[in-house]
């Protein structure tokens, strides 16, 4: 079946572009004539038409994996690679500012008012949503999920009012969010600590390039709601900002989200970074902040930070890159693979990194290291980030956060080591285990 599917930014009146799906899946996508900007850096204004290879990607991203997506497989019969015929019945509540929708049946999405649009939650009807996220990874089944969320861990958008309150959009209005609730499995529950941690310690030395994350604990759950950096809230109004994950600016599928899996020469790497850096509003900015991400990333033990933790946001016609996001101990975690999402130069581990790795990788995101003054330039901001951190590790003390903080030390050690920087080292008790795991010295 073919499917004409009109694509809104939330504010705009009338479609930014047609969507078009022909009966065997391919897609093509054609601005309007009145578009004043591209919903991607992928998919650019400037182009007449654009084909299933250009189009693909960026849609496919705006599916979610969850419960809704299987149904409505289930229900109409269609492929998992039909992405028109399921933005068809999913698409008005796309994740970020945009909505796809049935042509002519105008926007999905519009701003919020806070004092008519949402039902408040009580702090049972919470409690209850925390349990059920917790214990069986999904919402009470008569709790409408207001906006689905990707992740491992259990996830539920609201909205926090003037009051302090916790309420959820009514069904059917289409408004935003401006909060993530994150919960962790039972037995996990250090993982609200610990990334409450890392995030409050790229906070103090980023500031405003971080995302704002507080734990939150109810009876006897707990979890960390997180401050959505896509969201404004101006006189009682809240509204989505449009941005999108690096996956869907450099034109990859969410399989191709490590470098590590790249292929065909398609992949999430330092040059195809700096030139999606490189198209910013403040390409200069954009690329010292994403080394500084880099950096506190290593620093802090996540080597999760793939294509779709990093993120652009469109403030006006073109691009900033979006604060820091979902920063997570992983290094702790022995389960899970511990090589980079990003190489950085020829490293996809801390082991095999080097000065010349370092270098290469920042040459290649855009950024002048040539000669000794640019390099010393680069050391110099870098030896302050990573003193910074360190200076914090001390007020991590006790069990799993005792652990955090020296896991963090010897990551700090380590980056100093290869730059050849003199950075002043907590005392820990903490040692490498062979894998990448840590554990306290007997």
């Amino acid at each position: 079946m073919t499917r004409e599917i009109d694509v809104f930014v939330e504010g705009e009146d009338r479609p930014t572009g047609r969507l078009s799906g022909d009966e065997q899946g391919a897609l093509s996508f054609r601005y309007t004539a009145d578009a004043v900007r591209p919903v991607s850096l992928a998919l650019p204004l400037e182009r007449e038409s654009l084909k299933d290879s250009e189009t693909r990607s960026f849609f496919d991203n705006l599916l979610q994996e969850n419960s809704s997506l299987d149904a409505v497989m289930a229900k109409h019969n269609i492929d998992r690679s039909d992405i028109a015929g399921l933005l068809y019945h999913l698409g008005r509540d796309c994740p970020g500012a945009i909505s796809c929708v049935p042509a002519g049946e105008g926007p999905g999405k519009r701003p919020g008012r806070l004092e008519e649009d949402y039902d408040v939650l009580s702090d049972n009807d919470l409690a209850r949503i925390m349990r059920s996220l917790r214990d069986d990874r999904r919402l009470p089944v008569d709790t409408k999920d207001p906006s689905p969320l990707a992740g491992v861990q259990g996830k539920i958008a609201l909205t926090l009012l003037a009051d302090g309150s916790f309420a959820i959009p009514r069904h059917g209005t289409g408004v935003p969010t401006t909060h993530i609730l994150k919960i962790p499995r039972r037995g996990e529950e250090a993982l609200v600590d610990q990334e409450h941690r890392l995030m409050s310690i790229a906070g103090r030395v980023y500031g405003d390039e971080v995302a704002h994350v507080e734990p939150l604990e109810i009876d006897d759950v707990r979890g960390l709601h997180i401050t959505r950096f896509d969201r404004v809230v101006e006189n009682g109004v809240v509204s989505r900002i449009h941005q999108e994950d690096f996956c869907q600016a450099l034109g990859l599928p969410k399989s191709l989200k490590y470098e590590r899996d790249g292929e065909g020469g398609r992949s999430f790497n330092a040059e195809a970074v700096g030139k999606v850096l490189g198209k910013t509003r403040l390409p200069a900015k954009a690329r010292r902040s994403l080394l500084q991400m880099t950096i506190l990333n290593l620093a802090l033990g996540n080597t999760d930070n793939h294509a779709k933790n990093h993120a652009l946001i469109y403030r006006g016609n073109a691009p900033e890159l979006a604060p820091l996001y979902d920063v997570v101990p992983v290094l702790l975690d022995s389960n899970i693979d511990h090589r980079f999402s990003l190489h950085i130069g020829a490293a996809d581990t801390m082991e095999a990194l080097t000065r010349d790795d370092f270098f290469d990788f920042v040459r290649a995101i855009g950024l002048r290291a040539r000669g000794r003054s640019g390099e010393d330039e680069i050391l110099k901001n870098t030896g302050e980030v990573l003193n910074a951190i360190a200076g914090l590790v001390d007020e991590l003390q006790g069990g799993q956060t005792k652990l955090l903080g020296d896991m963090i030390a010897h990551q700090v050690e380590r980056i100093s080591e290869v730059l050849g920087l003199e950075t002043e080292i907590p005392e820990r008790d903490a040692f490498l285990l062979r894998g990448g795991g840590f554990r306290l010295q007997s």
